[in-house]
């Protein structure tokens, strides 16, 4: 009982001692007030734990007091200038006792909140641009490494500049926090979500390839699109994405960043001419992206990627008038092992300017 109630005291004996203009005479009243419910070795014990890190005995606890009682006023008169309690503590147990190697003045719980401050992003949680290049640069290296792959996606709000403009900035707020909630609930332990800045998201996705990343980006796209947005609107946001991959698309940071938000102005792009709005999935170009299409009783064809998305793929043909309406085959990228086996079905086709054919296929 006695500790519960001088608790509250002893909370505020640290406070007071943190503080710049600390007063000896204050102190010392508060001291005996939070003595009366609690020995005062026990209490200084504490105190001194709680400010700089030693761990005293009681005896230690009383007599260090009666040293700092005489050194503060001193260290006040030769420094001239405003003092905490707390420096004079770090400047008797350091200098001259020798129980501190690495004097601090923020509290190790204090200083676990400054980390995530420094990784995180203020308004939605997530972490930051300066974590998210840190991090990605980790994981190309690990991937390099073990011979493995990794892929970044960008993704930014479709429409979200109409939310600010119809509501204002606090429903723009609140849409970012509902996104980064998604993004953050369509991740595994593994990867990282991060707020690029403005309405701009980013996602490392370590040991992913092309394909399992756009499905990550569409799981975050459905359920970014599913939100509601305040005051019953009739406004709903979207998402663009786009997805690089580590190592054939580049190798360093800042390149699979450009091929990425290359992808995602391509995506843009391809949402705003018209007819899109038959389209169910965004798409983009991946470079150097082929399928091989088996074929019962004749060689293989080997036909380059017009672009991609989650619901199918489209290829570059050159006689679709033999082409089967269903066939299986691999996608394959020119500078990667993997090989991502697909059963595809021809919906649509389409004739390019240089001559060929674009063919529309829907996974099967």
């Amino acid at each position: 009982m006695e500790q519960d109630e001088a608790s509250p005291r002893v909370g505020a004996l640290t406070r007071l001692g943190r503080q710049r203009d600390f007063s000896l005479p204050r102190f010392r009243r508060a001291l005996l007030l939070a003595s009366r419910h609690a020995r005062k070795g026990e209490i200084l014990r504490l105190l001194f734990s709680e400010w700089v890190g030693v761990a005293l005995s009681l005896q230690d606890a009383e007599e260090s007091w009666d040293e700092i009682e005489t050194l503060f006023p001193q260290m006040r008169e030769k420094l001239g200038r405003p003092l905490s309690l707390q420096t004079a503590l770090l400047h008797h147990f350091h200098s001259r006792r020798g129980k501190l190697k690495d004097p601090v003045l923020v509290p190790e719980r204090e200083l676990s909140k400054l980390r995530l401050s420094a990784l995180t992003d203020p308004l939605t949680g997530l972490y930051n641009r300066r974590f998210l290049l840190e991090h990605f640069a980790r994981e190309i290296a690990r991937a390099e490494r073990s011979e493995g792959i990794a892929s970044v996606v960008m993704l930014d709000l479709k429409d979200f500049k109409a939310v600010n403009d119809r509501y204002g900035h606090p429903a723009g707020d609140n849409v970012l926090l509902r996104t980064a909630r998604v993004v953050r609930q369509s991740l595994r332990t593994v990867d990282a979500g991060c707020r690029w800045g403005g309405d701009e998201f980013v996602v490392v996705l370590p040991n992913t390839n092309l394909l399992y990343a756009v499905e990550v980006a569409e799981r975050i796209r459905k359920r970014v699109s599913a939100l509601s947005l305040p005051y019953r609107s009739e406004l709903r946001v979207g998402v663009h994405y786009g997805i690089a991959t580590y190592p054939t698309d580049g190798k360093t940071v800042d390149f699979l960043l450009k091929v990425a938000d290359l992808r995602l102005y391509q995506c843009r792009e391809q949402a705003n001419f018209p007819g899109a709005e038959r389209r169910n999935y965004p798409r983009f170009s991946p470079a150097d992206t082929s399928v091989r299409l088996l074929r019962q009783g004749a060689d293989p064809w080997t036909v380059p990627i017009v672009d991609v998305s989650f619901g199918g793929v489209a290829l570059r043909a050159p006689q679709p008038e033999k082409w089967p309406k269903r066939w299986t085959g691999e996608i394959f990228r020119r500078l990667n092992s993997e090989r991502h086996p697909v059963r595809l079905k021809a919906i649509n086709w389409a004739p390019l300017p240089d001559g060929g054919v674009r063919v529309g296929c829907a996974y099967v």
